[in-house]
């Protein structure tokens, strides 16, 4: 069985947004009705000394809580810090990359603030220190940095220590072995089996097709020229997930740089179809399985959020979605999801997340019932994991899939040849 977990956003956030906006939107770095894009800002601050960060990264080492890697130094963690920051507020990608929104050339409004109201509400929620230490937090978890709670004792302690002292400490502890104290850490992402998750139970039921919207499943499908097609699964295999709804959003990737594709400032001018993002929705929740064909543009793609229930899209898998290609004349299967909407787990906990499941037969046994071509044209898209792109989100967040090979790292790019030095014409002579 290969599943895996969805994380979706924050249930709080998302129903603060769910009135703002009729229809799911995502990846908004800022908001209101004619938002001018980001303006350019450089990977680094020039002005953040080795000192200042130093100062800065001090913040999440306290009395009570600090950041721990076995073997790392406080360099090492100054380092990851900054970078966090930088990423956590939409000025440097986990690529370490200039995100291609703070390109006024690249992106236009629609992209860089996108859905009035419910871009005002994102931006502001990105803005918020709060929710920026939350993505911070993620960031420095999902590079293996553990977070340490220290027992009541030993924070009285370090309270009484000179900031040399505390300095000394902190140098140590960062990359101590073993340490004392309640343990966050994040070394899987993938969502844990439990019984009552039956996402491999069989189907009860046919199958109910969609292929667009006021499409009747019968017509003949047909992709054009220079067109291709994915494929979603949405099972409700289980009494968790009968009756609910979710979504998953779908964003063109370039894999050359490690960032999303926006749609162009010029895009009707020029005639430009290309697909920038689209969004797989459940259509009919009573169903136990629906499937939904989309039509794309060949090229490069993420799975970039989700969400259950009606909610709004508002996190992003920015440091590490699945990615996938799709060519001319291609129909792929991307998989099953299984919405959880406050599913009661065996340890007592709610579940509210969309599940991933690969049950590829199920698909094209309902194509088969109307669009046989279709079905026999079915073919798993090939995934990999940890595409990388700029975060522009209120929930930041990574999904790998099992058993899936990571996508190649960027070959190192040459160093810029030094500026050749200027000729200097000889005095003339008499």
């Amino acid at each position: 069985m290969r599943f895996k977990l969805l994380a979706t956003a924050a249930l709080a956030a998302a129903f603060l947004v769910q009135t703002a906006h009729a229809q799911a939107v995502m990846n908004v770095p800022t908001g209101g009705d004619g938002a001018k894009p980001v303006p350019q800002k450089p990977v680094a601050d020039p002005d953040d000394t080795p000192e200042e960060i130093a100062k800065d990264a001090q913040r999440d080492l306290k009395d009570t809580r600090f950041y721990n890697k076995p073997g790392a130094t406080r360099a090492q963690y100054d380092a990851d810090w900054q970078d966090c920051r930088l990423i956590a507020r939409g000025s440097r990608t986990p690529a370490g990359t200039v995100p291609y929104y703070y390109n006024p050339a690249v992106v236009s409004p629609v992209a860089a603030g996108v859905g009035g109201l419910f871009g005002s509400l994102i931006g502001s929620a990105i803005a918020q220190g709060a929710q920026r230490r939350e993505n911070r937090r993620a960031c420095l978890l999902i590079k293996g940095w553990r977070l340490v709670e220290v027992p009541n004792a030993t924070a009285a302690r370090v309270a009484t220590m000179t900031d040399d002292q505390r300095s000394d400490y902190f140098n140590s502890i960062v990359g101590a072995e073993t340490v004392d104290g309640a343990i966050t850490e994040r070394k899987s992402f993938e969502l844990a089996a439990d019984p009552n998750l039956k996402l491999d139970a069989p189907l009860a039921g046919t199958g109910a097709l969609w292929l667009g919207k006021n499409v009747d499943p019968k017509t003949p499908f047909a992709l054009a020229p220079e067109e291709g097609a994915i494929v979603f699964g949405f099972r409700r295999p289980d009494e968790g997930s009968a009756g609910r709804s979710g979504s998953v959003a779908v964003t063109r990737y370039d894999a050359n740089v490690r960032d999303l594709l926006y749609r162009p400032k010029d895009w009707k001018k020029t005639g430009d179809k290309t697909t920038y993002s689209l969004l797989a929705k459940s259509k009919d929740k009573k169903a136990a399985y629906e499937v939904q064909v989309l039509r794309v543009t060949p090229g490069d793609y993420v799975l970039s959020g989700s969400a259950v229930g009606n909610l709004l899209i508002t996190n992003s898998f920015c440091f590490g979605a699945p990615t996938f290609h799709v060519g001319p004349g291609e129909t792929l299967y991307v998989g099953d999801f299984v919405p959880y909407l406050s599913a009661k787990m065996t340890n007592g906990e709610r579940l509210n997340a969309i599940a991933w499941a690969s049950h590829i037969e199920d698909a094209r046994g309902v194509l088969a019932g109307s669009q046989g071509a279709l079905a026999s044209a079915l073919k798993p898209a090939v995934l990999r994991d940890r595409a990388t792109y700029a975060c522009s989100a209120i929930v930041m967040d990574r999904w790998d899939l099992p058993g899936v090979e990571d996508l190649p790292e960027l070959p190192p790019q040459p160093a810029e040849a030094p500026a050749p030095a200027p000729v200097v014409a000889a005095p003339a002579t008499r």
